[in-house]
């Protein structure tokens, strides 16, 4: 992540698959998130207490929403976009999108872990995640110019869509489900 031009270039060699990448990258973060948000009730003084329920519940909607949502962006853009690309390729564009997302999942680890309210700016830097995505389109999906910028701005539209449907889906079945 802190040199993203080197990081792209191996990311791109490697070929994986969208069940490697998700196993080897995200459910690491997505594990390391559940555990920040556990201990990070337990830091929090804000409320007397927090329910397994309530913490279940956390942990659910994060798990669902960041997996879920990462599939089903990974999927559209390359759909959406397919026109801009020379190949369509679902196993490079969920790459993109993963490795990606590595700086939102440690944004969200810290939050997590430290849940002070003035660590909530700390979100900001997850927009790093977006100066990743951008370093990684020629590397990964092979494209330059303006259809670079076309499938950057589609690409963040269709996340930001996609992302705020699956927290909300889900936080209404895990609330009906848990809470």
């Amino acid at each position: 992540m802190l040199h993203p031009a080197k990081e792209w270039d191996v990311i791109a060699a490697e070929h994986n698959s969208r069940k490697t990448v998700f196993v080897q990258f995200v459910v690491p973060f997505l594990c390391l998130i559940a555990v920040a948000s556990i201990i990070g009730t337990w830091l929090d003084t804000s409320r007397e207490f927090y329910s397994a329920a309530y913490v279940l519940y956390t942990i659910a909607i994060l798990w669902t929403s960041l997996s879920v949502g990462l599939y089903v962006s990974a999927f559209l853009i390359t759909e959406i976009m397919a026109h801009q690309v020379e190949a369509r390729d679902h196993n490079r564009s969920f790459a993109l999108m993963a490795y990606a997302l590595g700086a939102a999942y440690l944004t969200i680890i810290v939050v997590s872990l430290f849940p002070f309210p003035f660590l909530k700016q700390m979100l900001v830097l997850a927009f790093y995640a977006c100066y990743l995505y951008w370093r990684g389109i020629p590397h990964l999906i092979q494209i330059q110019g303006q259809k670079r910028m076309m499938y950057g701005l589609f690409s963040f539209i269709i996340v930001l869509l996609i992302y705020s449907l699956m927290f909300f889906f889900f936080e209404k079945i895990w609330r009906a489900i848990l809470l």
